[in-house]
């Protein structure tokens, strides 16, 4: 009861204080959501959910055996720039409409009132049947990189059984950590990041002094070939996939904020 209350009184110190919380009961809506992050957690928040380290691994071997150097720099260099556009247009309506349903609430925002339940309905259920896809992904990845690490030590490989219950743990870990209270989490997630730019700044490093050789630029972006058996156009849109996958949950900061 003590913390009930003592977040209550927060929270209405917030609405008392926050233009935020002004500006949301002028669009109709109240400050239902404890406020824990700071501005560096709402970075690592967005941050660790495009899990920037763990997508590279995932996406980078999927484009290396489809279609080459080319296809994967190429793609990353175009994805990322019109991904850099659709982040631009989601942070201008999110600072219109700065409400917890993000997506799903925008889409019937910005359509005419009569197309709005059909337009939040679609974009949520599309939204919730991606976040499952993407959740069950990353797990099915971890457990991929948990076998790599396996085979780098000399030792055989997991059994499918094996690496489908290491996804299940980690799913449940996840599970766990998504019960803490939003400032908890945001700690957690300030560690995550951390260990992200880190491993990635060492991992570049360690790959400039110690790589016993290195690719020539043009063999880099221009390197291709068909791994599918299908046309280029193909290869060339399985690696533009492979980057947008890497490239998603760079909203999920809204969905916490009302």
């Amino acid at each position: 009861m003590m913390f009930r209350k003592s977040e209550r009184t927060i929270q209405r110190q917030q609405e008392e204080n926050d233009d935020d919380a002004r500006f949301l009961r002028q669009i109709g809506y109240t400050q239902e959501l404890y406020r824990g992050f700071s501005p560096f957690m709402s970075f690592s928040f967005c941050f660790t959910a495009v899990n920037v380290l763990t997508a590279i691994s995932l996406g980078f071997t999927n484009q290396m055996s489809t279609g080459g150097s080319g296809v994967a720099i190429w793609s990353w260099i175009i994805g990322s720039f019109f991904t850099i556009l659709i982040g631009f247009s989601l942070a201008e309506i999110c600072s219109v409409y700065p409400s917890a349903g993000s997506v799903y609430h925008w889409s019937g925002m910005l359509v005419p009132l009569r197309y709005a339940p059909l337009a939040s309905f679609t974009c949520g259920w599309f939204n919730f049947f991606g976040n499952v896809a993407g959740d069950a992904a990353f797990a099915s990845g971890f457990a991929t990189m948990v076998n790599a690490a396996v085979v780098l030590d000399g030792k055989s490989s997991l059994s499918t059984g094996e690496q489908v219950g290491i996804a299940i743990a980690i799913t449940f870990v996840w599970t766990l950590i998504n019960t803490l209270r939003i400032d908890k989490q945001g700690w957690i997630n300030n560690i995550a990041a951390f260990f992200q730019i880190s491993s990635i700044i060492t991992i570049v490093i360690v790959l400039l002094v110690m790589a016993p050789e290195r690719a020539t630029a043009k063999n880099v972006f221009t390197s291709t070939y068909d791994g599918t058996g299908f046309s280029f156009g193909y290869v060339y849109c399985i690696g533009i996939l492979s980057t947008l996958f890497i490239f998603s949950g760079y909203e999920g900061i809204s969905y916490i904020y009302r």
